[in-house]
C-alpha cells in the first residue's frame, strides 16, 4: 500500500501522538452493501490492538482487522478551526 501525505499531514500527526487510525464507516440510512465513508483519528479505539499496523515514513498507519488495503491511500489536513486528517482511498473519500 502507498501511502501519499504532505508534509503538512505528517507534521499534524507527529504532533498528536505518531499514529492514525482510518476505517470505513457507513453513514446513517444507508442501504447495506452501499457507500462508506472514511474516518481517521489519531485517538487509538478500544480494539486498537486488533487493527493492522503499517509502517510509513514519519507515523504508523492503522487499518482495521479484515479491511482490504487499498493500493493507495491519500491524507490530507482540512478546517480552519477544526483541524483534522481526511482520507482518499484510491483518490475517494469513500469506499464501495
Amino acid at each position: 500500500m502507498r501511502v501519499l501525505a504532505t508534509p503538512e499531514v505528517r507534521s499534524y500527526i507527529r504532533e498528536h501522538g505518531g499514529l492514525l487510525f482510518v476505517w470505513v464507516k457507513a453513514p446513517r440510512g444507508m442501504v447495506r452493501g452501499a457507500v462508506r465513508l472514511l474516518k481517521t483519528s489519531t485517538e487509538p479505539p478500544e480494539d486498537a490492538l486488533d487493527w493492522q499496523r503499517v509502517e510509513t515514513k514519519g507515523f504508523v498507519l492503522f487499518l482495521p482487522p479484515g479491511l482490504r488495503k487499498p493500493r493507495e491511500l491519500h491524507l490530507q489536513v482540512r478546517g480552519w478551526t477544526r483541524r483534522r486528517i481526511d482520507a482518499f482511498w484510491e483518490g475517494c473519500a469513500f469506499v464501495i
